[in-house]
């Protein structure tokens, strides 16, 4: 404790070598065009001429605020469908553009990006990207920018072109896969980027410099938009899967003959209510072509988090999202959730496990029957969503010693919702929210008695701005109860998140007749986000009652927590590098008899050479 000290108080006394300048906030004017461009990569339609060139870029990385070594520019036109955008990139060398092709979203090589605030809510953004060799990216950018999320991938067109002046993007981007309100006039919060590969060189046209407090307050603005109306999107995506599957043929059991083929048809639709409110919905989704997860190997007694893949639970999950503890330091608890789309179509929990059997037929998935997600937010900054979705009654063909085969049901049929809002307050200086989620499953088998009958959980949030967003306190709070049989309760109790029947629990421990558990967490952060000097202290709480793990995720409960991470940093390029970074964590966790589970303190250091 005493070195954390002795580092804060060094640092202070060195002072802040660079500090956020106040940038001059910049104003781009469009137009309306009749007769929009052709998308080609060439911008030599006669529409261009309608508006002027923007350019003017402030390098941001490595050297923050100083020239970039190459010339950017752009121009925006819009039609009553479309926005365009056209970059041109400079370059005295265009032989040594780097062009590679990539996945979408791969951002390698030469690439221009644009971020769009079309909310104007000072928090959110949707941006897009366009490399040189014509491979698109795509995010949605929330909580003013310290959220990307590269899973959006909505519909727009790009064309990318080389000569020898540099290269050019092309874009075109639909007015429905924006969100904006309905009003004669808007202004858009905008900013525009480069990416010099090269020299790892980035510059913007809006400056924002690298310790900023945050990133969409920051944009430019866009304006001369006037007359257009928000556009209702349609998508509907049917599809129709076979598959047969080849594989050595095991004598005597009749699963495994070799040969297995299957046929699926289910479909998938998007479609926008309103400028303000998007409607998805899926039956039997296709989950097949989903990338496969990692390869990850668990020593230990709890349960690990994998990312969601799946497409229609990645559209519009940060509005889903209610992390019970986002602490910078790092720690167990980082992962848990109050919503974990994994929970939802995974595989059965129940394998027969009959003395009289002897084969069982192969199952893999829990299948979604149907599912519906409703996402939107208003301009007055109110953003919801609520999801809803059932899971099918799985049942195997098993057979006995005797060759007799009958039906076995390993998962019941289950009901889950989720529900999220949130407020923005004084152009996002200020966010309150609130989350809920119910899990209620049918437990009309004998067998099933292991499972939670209904699992409910709530949690209220709060975030608060201060000094231009350079400090900010957080808070939330969340309680959970589940219901059950007696064997489930003591499941529960007994599980490796809380372990009651430990010897070392000084608490009451394990109450076999118990059918009901409560609990709760609560998590309380302050932090600095700009200058060289920034930090985050906060602390954590799990009761040991609390579980969240039927629609949620927790890795352990049990416990208070405290932490303090600090960083001072060097952003600016000297001696042989371009930044230094200086890190120092602290963590002190009890349980709830009082007894000291962790005592740590770590420093690290991260520098990049010119």
């Amino acid at each position: 404790m005493k070195s954390v000290r002795l580092i804060c108080i060094l640092a202070l006394l060195c002072g802040e070598l660079y500090a956020q300048s106040d940038a001059q906030l910049r104003s781009y004017e469009t137009t309306m065009v009749q007769s929009p461009p052709v998308i080609d990569g060439r911008l030599d339609d006669a529409a261009w001429d309608l508006v002027d060139w923007a350019g003017d870029f402030i390098q941001r990385q490595p050297e923050d605020g100083a020239a970039p070594s190459q010339d950017t520019k752009f121009k925006i036109l819009y039609d009553a469908k479309y926005l365009y955008v056209g970059i041109r990139a400079f370059d005295l060398e265009p032989d040594k553009v780097v062009r590679r092709m990539s996945r979408r979203d791969g951002f390698e090589g030469d690439f221009v990006e644009i971020n769009i605030d079309s909310y104007s809510d000072k928090r959110t953004a949707f941006s897009f990207t366009a490399s040189a060799s014509g491979v698109k990216g795509e995010e949605y950018v929330s909580n003013n920018g310290d959220d990307w999320d590269s899973t959006w991938d909505p519909i727009w067109y790009l064309k990318t072109s080389l000569d020898d002046q540099g290269w050019i993007a092309e874009f075109k981007i639909p007015l429905s896969q924006l969100r904006f309100a309905d009003k004669e006039e808007h202004v858009w919060g905008i900013q525009v980027m480069r990416m010099l590969f090269r020299k790892q060189e980035r510059s913007y046209w809006q400056p924002i410099a690298q310790d900023a407090p945050g990133w969409v307050h920051l944009f430019g603005e866009l304006r001369g938009i006037r007359g257009i109306k928000p556009q209702k999107q349609l998508e509907i995506q049917p599809y129709l899967l076979g598959k047969m599957e080849k594989s050595p043929a095991e004598e005597g059991n009749p699963y495994a003959t070799g040969s297995q083929s299957d046929l699926d048809v289910g479909v998938d639709a998007k479609i926008g209510l309103t400028s303000d409110i998007t409607l998805d919905l899926t039956i039997n989704p296709d989950f097949g072509q989903v990338e496969a997860d990692p390869s990850r190997v668990n020593l230990s007694a709890f349960q690990l988090f994998f990312q969601e893949r799946r497409p229609f639970f990645l559209e519009g999950k940060n509005t889903l999202n209610f992390g019970l503890t986002e602490s910078v330091a790092g720690g167990q608890f980082n992962n848990d959730n109050l919503f974990y789309s994994r929970r939802i179509g995974g595989s059965p929990s129940y394998f027969p496990s009959d003395e009289d059997i002897e084969y069982v037929d192969r199952f893999e998935k829990t299948r979604i029957l149907g599912a519906a997600k409703v996402t939107g937010k208003n301009k007055n900054g109110f953003s919801w969503g609520l999801l809803e979705s059932v899971t099918n009654k799985e049942m195997v063909e098993v057979q006995d010693t005797l060759g007799g085969r009958r039906e076995v049901a390993v998962e019941p049929m289950t009901n889950y919702v989720v529900g999220r809002v949130q407020q923005d307050i004084n152009q996002g200086n200020a966010l309150i929210g609130a989350m809920f989620t119910a899990t209620n499953r049918r437990l009309d088998e004998d067998h099933f008695s292991y499972l939670h009958k209904s699992a409910y959980s709530g949690g209220v949030d709060f975030t608060q701005n201060f000094d231009d967003r350079n400090y900010y306190l957080s808070l939330n709070a969340v309680v959970s109860n589940v219901n059950g049989d007696e064997e489930a309760i003591y499941n529960t109790q007994t599980s490796s998140e809380r372990y009651f029947q430990r010897p070392d629990n000084r608490r009451k421990g394990v109450d076999s007749t118990r059918t009901s558990l409560s609990g709760t967490s609560a998590t309380a952060a302050i932090g600095k986000r700009n200058g060289n000097l920034i930090f985050q202290t906060g602390g954590t709480m799990r009761s040991p009652g609390v579980e969240l793990n039927d629609v949620g995720f927790l890795v352990q409960s049990d416990y208070i927590s405290q932490w303090t991470w600090a960083q001072y940093r060097i952003l600016k390029p000297f001696s042989i590098f371009r930044w230094v970074r200086f890190n120092g964590n602290q963590y002190l966790t009890w349980d709830f008899g009082g007894v000291n589970l962790q005592k740590a303190i770590n420093f690290n250091t991260h520098a990049q050479f010119k």
